[in-house]
């Protein structure tokens, strides 16, 4: 894994192998913990069926396969969801304004006052009949490149843009719950990320995760490759943006499967001599055949005191994204511009059964 945090790669990389793959991602958790949501705008869609069968009777082929997933969540649920995938040239990519857009959705960045920012439009009507339309703006202190850096033959670039941020949505939702407006901040999160080689050539299995203390912020990632194994976390100090400890070492726990056979932990352990750290993956919120998402729980004993935050953990398992059995279940959420829309996304009832 490469790991930055340089503003200064937060464009995308039109360099890609056919194979690769980018997303920027997006996440935010309410103060009171009611509402939670995770947004991803995809340049290259790894878990796009249509681009691996491209690559299956073409390897090098060409031609972008751009997409955006919105999951939002109440009190750990989800009232509302969309994977969508359009056309080519519905991505653009606006250098000067540092802005993206895929179709009727966009976020864009500034940097004033040694402060980095977003504004996040989202415009989506659903064939259920689900339609979210508003704004997300998230806004935290400039973070200096060299904060968490690791350098490595690996090709996977992580680049943690806003490890901590502060974040304000105002949305207009017609989904599970029927309609609804959310006005609401909290405390968030953001990084891209760019691949150059499928997931599953680059790692077995990858826990991450980001948990916002009331003074600093936990992240993690545990990575499993085919031939070692790649740990790390970071306490960070939101306001002075410095690594208060480091932990090279986990302890995974409590392994259980779903119904596709998807084997992870629900707890994990870091330890120093001053200072452990518990996650507990409490609720699971997102739960499919290669990928899980959790709001989980984690409490820190630091320097003879005790934390607890509330943050969400994610784990993937990218070998099953390529299992053809489990195709039909994406084919279910994961809607396709040029194909006709699967029955089960028209469907106010069914659909929500796939979240």
């Amino acid at each position: 894994m490469n790991i930055t945090t340089d503003l200064d790669q937060v464009s995308p990389d039109y360099n890609k192998p056919p194979e690769g793959y980018e997303w920027w991602y997006f996440d935010g958790i309410s103060h009171d913990g009611e509402f939670s949501f995770v947004i991803i705008f995809y340049h290259e869609n790894p878990f796009s069926t249509k681009k691996i069968k491209k690559l299956e009777s073409d390897p090098l082929q060409t031609g972008a396969h751009p997409a955006i997933s919105v999951s939002v969540y109440r009190n750990s649920k989800p009232v509302y969801y969309s994977f969508l995938e359009f056309k080519e040239n519905a991505f653009h990519w606006d250098a000067d304004q540092l802005s993206l857009k895929v179709e009727n959705n966009s976020f864009r960045y500034d940097l004033k006052n040694n402060e980095f920012s977003y504004e996040l439009y989202l415009d989506q009507q659903l064939p259920s009949g689900y339609e979210l339309k508003g704004s997300i703006t998230g806004k935290g202190p400039v973070t200096d490149s060299t904060l968490l850096s690791s350098e490595s033959k690996d090709k996977h670039l992580w680049n943690l843009v806003l490890p901590a941020l502060e974040f304000k949505a105002d949305l207009n939702m017609k989904g599970k719950n029927g309609e609804e407006v959310i006005e609401t901040e909290g405390l968030g999160y953001h990084d891209h990320n760019i691949g150059y080689e499928p997931m599953k050539e680059s790692f077995k299995d990858w826990y991450w995760g980001r948990y916002h203390f009331k003074d600093f912020t936990l992240i993690y990632y545990l990575m499993e490759k085919h031939d070692d194994k790649q740990f790390e976390a970071w306490l960070i100090d939101r306001e002075n943006r410095t690594v208060l400890e480091h932990f090279g070492e986990a302890e995974l726990s409590y392994k259980s499967s779903n119904v596709f056979g998807l084997r992870s932990a629900r707890k994990i352990d870091l330890k120093k001599p001053h200072v452990t750290v518990n996650i507990n993956l409490k609720d699971k919120i997102d739960d499919g055949p290669f990928y899980q998402r959790f709001i989980g729980n984690s409490v820190i004993n630091y320097r003879g005191q005790v934390y607890a935050a509330q943050g969400i953990s994610e784990y993937i398992y990218p070998d099953y994204i390529y299992k053809k059995i489990f195709w039909p279940l994406v084919h279910m959420r994961l809607n396709y511009a040029e194909d006709a829309t699967h029955w089960v996304q028209k469907s106010p009832l069914m659909y929500p059964w796939t979240w």
